[in-house]
């Protein structure tokens, strides 16, 4: 009985927590979306922080790819089949342009055989003038199946790539590494004490210094290194054609930088530092021990008293 009624404590406190951020100012800028991701987000941090476990990038990663799973294959087999009338009807008018061609050019005469091709032509015109429709419509299509592909892949919030992103790309990386050797350096990004931010200064200053701290990552990195929103506070770049020594640079970069400045949230002074893991990628590595490896070299970087970089 303790438990249902500590249980209901838990989840009313929730709905406070988001009737207050629904409330807020700041959400007028949102997306809806991002209010819902948002939303849920909170719910998932409370009861954690309660002890009930609760994985919220599993709940919306598997929500969201039911969803574009679905529109994808449908809007990908419309185009298909789409192509396919296309090819079809330009088969058809290629075809009867040869069969009048063959009555004109015979002897038969007993039909007005000028008359008969003009109208054919003007057939022939309107049915090119629609493939040329057709054409377009199917090149907006494949653009717009472009663009939900690539927003389905983007953290609606840091606007950096998403969890489903980063495993994509784990997956491409280690079909490479089978056929070839490279260079590849991965690097976790945790904010120190993030939840006494949280607690502190409330859930949009904890949404300030994530946005901020993944716009100075994007400017740090270059366009063919990525960076991902691992889950919470964690974030994730992928070094493409990269040795250790090279990221290690930007790593040292990005700490100095954001140890020697300070966001300012409605006239409260919010500083932050982060841990970072950091390991290369090794012959027979799989996307999971790149993963715990970089997993445990933040581990350690908070171990030995945060702020600092660890390479494993």
């Amino acid at each position: 009985m303790d438990s249902l009624i500590s249980l209901k404590k838990t989840i009313q406190e929730s709905c406070q927590k988001i009737e207050s951020y629904i409330e807020s100012e700041e959400i007028k800028e949102k997306d809806p979306f991002e209010v819902v991701s948002k939303s849920i987000e909170i719910l998932f941090e409370q009861m954690s922080s309660r002890g009930y476990k609760m994985y919220i990038d599993e709940y919306l990663d598997t929500a969201a790819k039911k969803f574009t799973t679905e529109c994808f294959d449908i809007a990908k087999q419309s185009v298909e089949s789409f192509k396919l009338s296309n090819v079809k009807i330009e088969d058809i008018t290629k075809t009867h342009t040869f069969e009048i061609d063959s009555i004109i050019n015979s002897e038969e005469k007993s039909i007005d055989l000028n008359h008969f091709k003009k109208s054919f032509n003007l057939f022939q015109y309107n049915i090119l003038n629609e493939l040329e429709n057709a054409n377009n419509t199917i090149k907006d299509l494949e653009k717009e199946i472009e663009e939900l592909q690539k927003q389905s892949n983007i953290d609606p919030m840091t606007k950096l790539y998403n969890r489903k992103a980063l495993k994509n790309d784990l997956e491409l990386l280690h079909q490479i590494s089978q056929d070839k050797q490279i260079n590849t350096t991965i690097m976790m990004i945790d904010v120190d004490d993030f939840k006494k931010i949280n607690d502190q200064f409330g859930h949009l200053a904890g949404d300030k210094v994530l946005i901020l701290l993944s716009r100075l990552i994007k400017s740090a990195i270059r366009e063919t290194d990525k960076a991902y929103r691992y889950g919470g506070e964690e974030l994730l770049i992928i070094f493409n054609r990269a040795k250790i020594e090279d990221a290690k640079i930007v790593a040292e970069r990005i700490l100095n930088t954001v140890r020697s400045n300070k966001i300012i949230y409605k006239g409260n002074v919010i500083k932050m530092t982060l841990s970072i893991g950091m390991t290369a990628y090794k012959a027979g590595d799989t996307p999971e021990k790149l993963i715990e490896r970089a997993d445990s070299a933040v581990y350690e970087a908070k171990r030995r008293g945060k702020d600092r970089l660890v390479i494993k």
